[in-house]
């Protein structure tokens, strides 16, 4: 009997090693995830914003007009997304799950986020105004282990307060909104995982000038950006240690107000006209967040 006590004592004292072992794992992971849920809170609407740019702040009524104004394109846009908090969680779990073989893969503390957007805007009826509408949807895009899911859709209305004249810029004041969706996954196998759930609602004012000089559109805007985001995280390992098999669930969620956060930013680029072919380099900076993007339009417009 005292020697079936005995082990049971030594069963129960290695059980708790163990698990007191993953405790603090358990605890930096989720830790590093709740840090990239809040890093996503700056980099989704940044990306958002990548969305819908036009050189020029007012493109002209659609009626009265000869010919009507409005264009229909595609626009590829990308902006700064640190994993700081993504690698530290990714390289405990790496460190906790190398019983099994299990190697999730570790990535630069700064990736790009990429876009790949449908644009249309349309001028206005009777008055110098213009609306602009953006979809977007990348799903499961996969490499290395990782797998991005982004749905993005928007819309704006600009007003033009200055048109464009001989020595006269166009000057126009809006604003607008941005809807995006989408997951971010680090995943081998059935062995290990981390992934973030996101959704957001961006809404922005804007002021944008440009000046069409031959050919060229160079403009310049400024951007007020709140948004409320919510970011669902989760991850699991399955470890083995001293003849015992672990497998460790966590969930949580962060979440972020509009009242929380006020993102200003500035962007600007130069816009090339071509008969109706049009185009435009762009680039912008959120002043708070320290987050860089760029913009790439290709567009039909009259």
């Amino acid at each position: 009997m005292s020697k079936k006590i005995i082990a049971m004592g030594l069963s129960l004292l290695l059980t708790l090693s163990v698990f007191s072992n993953v405790a603090e794992p358990v605890a930096k992971v989720s830790q590093g995830l709740e840090d990239f849920s809040v890093q996503l809170f700056d980099v989704i609407p940044n990306v958002a914003m990548q969305q819908g740019v036009w050189p020029e702040a007012w493109i002209g009524k659609i009626f009265p007009s000869v010919p009507p104004h409005f264009g229909v394109g595609l626009s590829f846009g990308a902006a700064e997304l640190p994993i700081a908090g993504l690698n530290k969680a990714l390289s405990v779990l790496n460190e906790v799950a190398g019983a099994t073989g299990a190697s999730l893969p570790t990535l630069e503390d700064n990736l790009v986020f990429p876009t790949f957007t449908a644009d249309a805007r349309v001028g206005g009826v009777f008055l110098p105004f213009d609306i602009g509408m953006s979809f977007m949807r990348l799903p499961n895009l996969e490499f290395d282990n990782i797998t991005f899911d982004f749905l993005a859709i928007g819309g704006s209305l600009r007003y033009a307060i200055l048109e464009d004249k001989i020595i006269i810029p166009a000057v126009s004041v809006g604003m607008g909104f941005m809807y995006n969706k989408g997951f971010v996954q680090v995943k081998v196998e059935d062995s290990a995982y981390v992934r973030s759930d996101f959704q957001t609602t961006s809404i922005f004012f804007e002021a944008q000038v440009s000046k069409k000089i031959l050919f060229l559109v160079p403009f310049l805007g400024f951007r007020g950006l709140i948004a409320e985001s919510t970011n669902d995280w989760e991850w699991q390992y399955n470890v083995a240690f001293e003849g015992y098999n672990l497998g460790q669930v966590e969930k949580g969620t962060v979440t972020r107000g509009f009242g929380d956060r006020f993102h200003p930013q500035i962007f600007g680029g130069i816009g090339f006209d071509v008969f109706m072919f049009h185009a435009n380099l762009s680039a912008s900076y959120d002043f708070v967040s320290s987050i860089w993007g760029a913009n790439l339009g290709l567009r039909f417009q009259m």
